[in-house]
């Protein structure tokens, strides 16, 4: 049966906007916070400084949110410290082998490990931000950090690195698209017209529910890849002219270059009325 958590007091291992953000909302919930850093500052209202090995031995559930290259090398300096009494969770932005890598660092003290993956930009989202835990401990913190006021941290899976492979599969549209956009911009302020560009597209992605939009470019991209394919051809050709390195629209140019060449329209005489054939067929020609 899994042990329940009981409120203790909060250690935060590195204390930047994510720390300050998640120590604030536990504030308000009459939470005893601290926090260590390289960096120091006593000009923190929402918790108190400890050196590493002080707050260790304050802290029953430490929270690293260091940077992402430094979170291994955090993890190696805590375990010695770390004992059975505690819970040392990872909320890092990792692939899932690392934080499998640090579970088993952590595991070796005889601490309990918890994965933490930040869905949501916490500079937006603040103490509502979404964060998926997973691990064995894990639903229990989920509970503990609920009522600490980190309200949408959600349990995910008993496995250390599930909840990580989660956050990094969906970079892939959070991080593509924040890169489209600045690329588009870019090229729009070559061009004279970045702001109409961006009232554009805000406008038809603010009026239509995104899930439509979506299921539509899906559903649609094997009859329509060739129309696209060439399309993109012409914007490369486009951003070629304004001086603008295309890395994005290169990508994009490239997969449905792809998509056309394997035949991928043959397969849909029609409009597919499940989204999800697409995906799978293309994963099958790629193979």
């Amino acid at each position: 049966m899994e042990q329940a958590l009981e409120p203790a007091r909060i250690g935060f291992i590195g204390f930047g906007e994510v720390g300050r953000t998640f120590a604030a909302a536990m504030l308000t919930r009459r939470a005893e916070v601290f926090y260590f850093d390289i960096v120091r500052t006593d000009a923190v209202p929402c918790a108190v400084y400890r050196p590493l090995e002080e707050l260790v031995a304050q802290c029953d559930i430490l929270l690293s949110t260091v940077t992402t290259h430094v979170a291994i090398a955090v993890a190696e300096t805590a375990a010695p410290l770390l004992t059975l009494r505690h819970t040392y969770a990872d909320m890092n932005s990792t692939s899932a082998s690392m934080k499998r890598r640090i579970a088993g660092i952590i595991g070796a003290s005889s601490a309990h490990f918890v994965e933490g993956a930040i869905l949501s930009a916490v500079g937006e989202a603040g103490a509502k931000a979404s964060i998926l835990v997973a691990g064995g401990r894990a639903e229990a913190f989920a509970r503990l950090m609920n009522r600490l006021g980190l309200v949408n941290v959600k349990y995910f899976s008993p496995e250390v690195g599930e909840a990580s492979q989660m956050k990094m599969l969906r970079s892939i549209f959070s991080k593509g698209v924040e890169c489209l956009l600045l690329e588009m911009l870019v090229a729009g302020r070559r061009a004279g017209v970045a702001e109409y560009l961006w009232k554009d597209i805000v406008g038809f992605m603010t009026n239509h529910p995104f899930e439509g939009i979506a299921a539509n470019w899906i559903r649609t991209h094997p009859g329509a890849s060739e129309r696209r394919y060439h399309e993109m051809e012409q914007v490369l050709e486009t951003l070629e002219e304004l001086g603008v390195d295309p890395v994005m629209t290169k990508g994009t140019t490239e997969f449905f270059r792809r998509s056309v060449e394997s035949g991928l329209a043959a397969r849909f005489t029609a409009k597919p009325d499940n989204l999800w054939a697409v995906p799978e067929e293309i994963e099958k020609r790629r193979k």
